[in-house]
């Protein structure tokens, strides 16, 4: 096989403060190991306030549903689509 099929992409955080555009995303990616990427791209907390370990989800805009960590990139995503990425908060 040849080059790895990738995709560009929009991300934002929840408060829409921190958004980047994600460019060459391998579409075999799992949308777990895209979400690990863009936290490091967009320097988001990995810990909460109190040190708890965040996990974050991702929400795709055009679809209005958050995407499952095991869903692959290529399948559940369009070029040029949005996600928000949104703290996983543990009530308790």
């Amino acid at each position: 096989m040849g080059q790895t099929a990738t995709m560009g992409l929009r991300a934002s955080d929840v408060s829409g403060q921190k958004a980047v555009r994600a460019s060459a995303v391998p579409a075999d990616f799992t949308v777990g190991e895209l979400v690990q990427r863009l936290i490091d791209k967009m320097g988001l907390a990995r810990n909460d306030t109190e040190g708890r370990p965040l996990d974050y989800q991702a929400r795709l805009d055009r679809e209005g549903r958050h995407l499952h960590g095991g869903e692959v990139v290529g399948d559940a995503l369009r070029e040029d689509d949005e996600i928000v990425l949104t703290p996983n908060i543990d009530a308790g």
